[in-house]
């Protein structure tokens, strides 16, 4: 089964709900097991933690990434996603490069340009061995999809939050150490 963090955006807020609900029911079958899910609204360009769901998946001996969601959820309510979301980039300061975080960050910029402000989207950390089964359980639902490799946004959000911790002047020491 492929890791994915599946987005999905939600034109109708209420649906986020409903399918949350739907999904804490059947978490797991044969096409689909979900570790993490949760709601997350973005308003003003500000992103709030709504509601959500950890299961045992999370903790078994899958492989699952312990707490991806939150992570990106922190990621791209902080700074980080300020900047990646399209907003000031001086609010990140010294210790980040612009052009050098979104070229390592791509996943990240297209999960925080998926959040469209104003609307509620479902965060969901799964193992899918047939996309179409989640496509089915959607289908009454005004809802976008976009498929992210789990693996590759954990990494991305190491490598985000490390450089988000260098002091002023660190991350182009870092930059050339990574060479």
């Amino acid at each position: 089964m492929k890791e994915n963090v599946v987005i999905v955006n939600c034109k109708i807020p209420s649906e986020a709900y409903q399918i949350l609900s739907k999904l804490r029911q059947n978490f797991e079958n044969n096409s689909f097991a979900i570790a993490q899910a949760a709601i997350v609204k973005k308003d003003a360009g500000h992103i709030s933690l709504e509601d959500g769901f950890i299961t045992s998946n999370a903790t078994d001996d899958r492989g699952w990434t312990g707490g991806l969601i939150g992570s990106l959820v922190g990621v791209l309510a902080g700074p980080l996603g300020v900047l990646l979301g399209g907003g000031i980039g001086a609010l990140i300061g010294d210790s980040m490069d612009e052009d050098k975080l979104t070229e390592k960050s791509k996943l990240l910029e297209m999960a925080s340009e998926c959040l469209v402000d104003g609307e509620t989207a479902l965060l969901l950390l799964m193992q899918e061995e047939d996309e179409t089964a989640l496509g089915a359980m959607l289908k009454d639902f005004q809802v976008s999809v976009t498929r992210l490799d789990a693996t590759e946004v954990a990494a991305e959000i190491e490598a985000a939050e490390k450089q988000q911790q260098l002091p002023s002047g660190e991350a182009d020491k870092d930059e050339k150490s990574d060479k």
